[in-house]
């Protein structure tokens, strides 16, 4: 206790001196006649997560975590650059050996004037987190490339098109398989009025693991995006989707349902606005298991003056597990917590307190619950977080 009240202390004087030194100076970078902008952000926070692992041994502990974040911007000539580097690291107050620090990386160009128009994306990062589809605690290297390409064909009708490539790659290749990857879609978007389009989409995906095993998705969709109905706009897509599996493991061959996917916003007033997403699709999770996986939520956000704000949450969500393709058994401790025969379902729900001093500093805190039930019951799991913390942005 005496150790986690140092600790406290150290991060609250951090937190007095970070904010002391950042005066109202503008730090922003800007050069080529402001062509080129640079900015820099930093973040001190304390958070506390009663599962660190998301199962059902609810090992808790306390957090301490910064962060520092560099971004570049150009905007000049037909190609624009959006490029950042960051670093994140926390510190646990009793789990040392889960303490991590991660960077990340992303490039984009983007080209937004003329008849084509698009964009080129490539990112990295180092994540560790706490994953409820295995219930253990993972830490990987995520890559990822994506090209966006828009083309009106003529009068009513434009052509839009991406091609992506994502791998992950575990630092532990015992227990986790890693991931890579393909995927090409296409949509064709035809005008209704001046506020929305008709969307008729395909999408093909590859995905192919470290422990042999392949799955082979096709998605057929259609939908709408734009102006929904009067003061609903977002996008919103329905469809069937086949995957199919090739691998060690004896199973299904193939498995098809509908799919969805889907964002809408909806402005209340000038001081509240709400919006909700929606889900349905295939995924593949640390071990190699096929997961249905189904999802919605909505959340909430009140700006009581231009310095308070509010924000609160909630989600739902289902899983049905087809099956480990890669291995039939794998031992992570009794009870098994792999396998065909598992569905979970979650429910969800936060809340959050924002307050800005000026235009650099900020301060935020939040409460976080959520509830897994499942047919395994060591997957069978409340988790609660809380968090305060300050940040900055130059």
């Amino acid at each position: 206790m005496r150790k986690l009240w140092r600790e406290l202390r150290l991060l609250l004087a951090l937190t007095a001196a970070f904010t002391l030194a950042c005066r109202p100076v503008h730090g922003l970078v800007a050069l080529n006649d402001g062509h080129d902008r640079i900015y820099v952000a930093g973040a001190l926070s304390v958070s506390g997560d009663s599962n660190v692992y998301a199962n059902s041994d609810e090992r808790s502990d306390v957090l301490y975590s910064t962060s520092v974040t560099a971004d570049y911007t150009r905007r000049a000539g037909w190609i624009g650059v959006n490029a950042s580097v960051a670093v994140s690291s926390a510190e646990f107050a009793e789990l040392k050996e889960e303490n991590y620090t991660n960077p990340s990386y992303s490039l984009e160009f983007t080209k937004q004037s003329g008849r084509t128009t698009g964009s080129l994306i490539l990112n990295a990062a180092r994540e560790s987190r706490a994953d409820a589809a295995v219930n253990l605690r993972s830490t990987s290297w995520n890559y990822g490339t994506g090209l966006n390409v828009k083309y009106p064909i003529v009068g009513m009708y434009t052509l839009s098109a991406q091609l992506g490539y994502n791998a992950r790659d575990y630092v532990d290749k015992t227990v986790f398989a890693n991931l890579e990857t393909y995927s090409a879609s296409a949509d064709l978007l035809r005008m209704l009025g001046s506020e929305r389009d008709l969307m008729l989409g395909y999408r093909y995906r590859f995905n192919d693991t470290s422990f042999n095993t392949s799955t082979t998705d096709h998605s057929f969709t259609v939908g709408l995006n734009g102006r929904l109905i009067r003061g609903l706009t977002g996008a919103l897509r329905a469809g069937y989707q086949v995957r199919t599996f090739a691998g060690a493991a004896a199973g299904e061959d193939a498995f098809s349902s509908w799919t969805a996917s889907g964002s809408v916003s909806y402005a209340i007033s000038k001081k509240m606005s709400l919006s909700a997403q929606i889900s349905k699709d295939l995924s593949i999770t640390a071990t190699d298991s096929s997961v249905d996986v189904t999802s919605a939520s909505i959340s909430a956000r009140y700006a009581y003056s231009s310095r308070w704000s509010l924000s609160a949450s909630g989600g739902w969500g289902y899983s049905r597990f087809l099956g480990d393709r890669g291995r039939v058994v794998v031992t992570l401790g009794p009870p098994l917590v792999l396998g065909p025969q598992r569905d979970d379902s979650f429910l969800s729900w936060n809340a959050g307190l924002g307050y800005s001093l000026n235009e650099h500093i900020n301060f935020s805190a939040g409460y976080s619950w959520f509830k897994n039930w499942s047919a395994l019951s060591y997957a069978d799991f409340v988790r609660t977080s809380w968090s305060a913390s300050v940040s900055s942005r130059w």
